[in-house]
């Protein structure tokens, strides 16, 4: 999610509203320097009821996943029907529910619940509620990754913190999720609303992590050992400033940062960065644009497919509301 403050998010929570659009929109865009037009398929969330913010590939059902920020309803699309309907709502807790960040692994969702300091992972076949790991109030678990040994990592947007669930924790779906500090090296004063931690990729194997902070646009490698995480080691990636940064993957060597509404860029846009030197450097290749962005928080890889959440928190911030399906050849 970008930057925005607590007053927007009473706003998310406000009364279910029903899509008033319709999907299927299709627009011509091209690369920077005007050649090479693309398609771009318009998926809606319908009924929208409140801002997307994450989004999910699932190679093996071949579907599509997005939640709701208010909410905690899950949303399912597939790339042939440009409508994505709701497909898991959560029973009512009293701590809320919320779907922010989310990844697909080995059947399983994980969803990081935003203000609810609540780790989700559900099981996609079955729609059901396996685990739901706390890490107390005071934060806000914006987006996370799962490694290839199944580690998984969550940002907190409010807190120097990431957040870690080990395989073991994951398969017996309990236990207390680890505080990892990111602390002298990277500080985040206490300014209530204001975003920070937010994108997060893993690189070789797990044993890197790569982390956007939204304000400033700064990208962090964090070296990392997970079965001795104090042993951390936090460097700042020279790069050019990506404000607003949110969302990220790692696509054909490049990573790929989402950037949401800025003044300077209010439609938000897609930034490609080759990763130099061990990913303590990082060049800037292209910036792609689309006439269907709005607000755009984040970003999935879908076989030929880039899958835009269009969040909108900065803008209209009502529906319908809509995800942008990009060619990856454009990019």
């Amino acid at each position: 999610m970008r930057s925005g403050t607590r007053t927007a998010l009473a706003v998310l929570s406000a009364a279910i509203l029903l899509s008033s659009g319709t999907g299927g929109v299709s627009y011509a865009s091209s690369r920077d320097g005007g050649h090479d037009p693309r398609a771009t398929t318009v998926y809606t969330l319908s009924p929208s009821g409140g801002n997307p913010e994450g989004v999910a590939w699932d190679h093996q059902s071949s579907a599509f996943f997005t939640g709701l920020v208010a909410s905690g309803v899950i949303y399912r699309g597939t790339l042939d029907n440009p409508t994505v309907v709701p497909y898991i709502t959560p029973a009512a807790s009293p701590a809320g529910n919320s779907a922010v960040g989310m990844k697909v692994s080995h059947g399983r969702l994980f969803v990081a619940g935003g203000p609810t300091g609540s780790i989700y992972v559900y099981d996609i076949a079955t729609q059901a509620l396996l685990a739901r790991f706390e890490t107390g109030a005071g934060g806000f678990l914006n987006d996370l990754v799962v490694t290839e040994q199944g580690d998984v990592y969550v940002t907190d947007s409010f807190r120097s913190t990431i957040w870690h669930l080990s395989p073991a924790m994951v398969a017996a779906g309990t236990g207390t999720p680890e505080a990892i500090s990111l602390a002298p090296e990277v500080v985040i004063p206490a300014v209530a609303g204001t975003f920070r931690l937010n994108g997060i990729v893993a690189r070789h194997g797990g044993r890197e992590l790569i982390v956007v902070d939204t304000t400033p646009g700064v990208l962090y490698r964090i070296s990392i050992d997970p079965t001795d995480t104090a042993a951390r080691q936090v460097t700042t990636v020279e790069a050019p400033a990506l404000p607003g940064g949110d969302g990220m993957i790692v696509d054909r060597g490049r990573l790929v940062v989402v950037q949401g509404s800025t003044a300077a860029n209010p439609n938000g846009s897609l930034s490609f960065l080759k990763l130099k030197h061990h990913d303590s450097s990082a060049l800037l290749d292209s910036v792609r644009g689309d006439p269907s962005l709005h607000g755009p928080s984040t970003v999935a890889r879908a076989r030929h497919t880039y899958l835009v959440v269009n969040a909108d928190f900065a803008g209209t911030a009502s529906p319908p509301f809509t995800i942008s399906g990009l060619s990856r050849r454009g990019g």
